[in-house]
């Protein structure tokens, strides 16, 4: 009989991966407003934009996923849990997002 933790592994790690992807989706939707502002400028602006922004958005939606089965695993193992590179991918999206609404405010 395995040993009882103070948790549900299944459900902690679940709500932590829901989370993690609403915050992504509100990324992703905050940054569609935001090139469509730009676009009203300058249509390559928000080409070149869209083509960093919202692959960065994608790698993390799918890092999402993967974080999520390797922290089940390693909670049902009761092994430490991974690490933050998912959060150093949404400090690094929410930089790119702020940059391109100043680089917006300054010169539009």
């Amino acid at each position: 009989m395995s040993r009882q933790g103070p948790w549900d592994p299944g459900l902690q790690v679940e709500r932590t991966t829901l989370a993690w992807l609403r915050t992504g989706l509100t990324f992703v939707v905050g940054l569609m407003v935001l090139l469509r502002l730009v676009a009203h400028r300058s249509a390559i602006a928000a080409v070149a934009c869209a083509a960093v922004a919202l692959p960065l958005a994608a790698v993390i939606a799918i890092a999402s996923w993967r974080r999520h089965r390797a922290a089940e695993r390693s909670l049902r193992a009761e092994e430490p849990l991974p690490d933050g590179v998912l959060q150093a991918a949404f400090t690094l999206l929410a930089l790119l997002a702020g940059a391109i609404g100043l680089v917006y405010v300054l010169l539009m």
